[in-house]
């Protein structure tokens, strides 16, 4: 059980640093919010091609090390750690606006967005873009999106 819990982990963590939330992974996936929770936390039973679906969602090779490596853990001092959540919110508006501005799952956004290296542009450019408008940033959005922008 304990590896499962580790794994579930791993699985969140990686769902949390794409700011996906878990209702547009269960969904893109085919199971229930309450399903995804279970796997998170290390519960319930599911199927392997259930598993395999969401490892191939959130880019997760099955070589994942289970092992707790509490010395290579690095602490955020916790100013990094408000503007990350800031950072990581504004992230989200982003991903949440542009997806209902084109009419598509976030989820599906935020892959194409991370895919295209917009996610990273948004985050490192947060102090400038996050004052913006929502029109202006999916403006911007479909411009990098056509490569007309940057």
């Amino acid at each position: 059980m304990e590896k499962k819990y580790k794994i579930g982990k791993k699985i969140k963590e990686k769902r949390l640093e794409l700011n996906l939330r878990m209702d547009d992974v269960a969904k893109e996936i085919g199971i229930t919010r309450a399903t995804l929770w279970s796997i998170e936390n290390g519960d319930g039973n599911y199927t392997i091609d259930t598993f395999l679906k969401l490892l191939d969602l959130l880019n997760i090779n099955l070589d994942i090390d289970t092992k707790d490596n509490k010395n290579d853990r690095r602490r955020a001092t916790r100013a990094n750690t408000i503007l990350d959540k800031k950072i990581n919110r504004f992230i989200v508006m982003c991903v949440e606006q542009y997806a209902s501005y084109v009419n598509q799952g976030s989820s599906v956004v935020y892959k194409k967005l991370n895919d295209l290296g917009i996610i990273k542009e948004l985050k490192d450019d947060y102090e400038d873009m996050h004052g913006m408008s929502v029109y202006l940033l999916n403006e911007y959005i479909d411009k990098r999106i056509i490569g007309e922008g940057k």
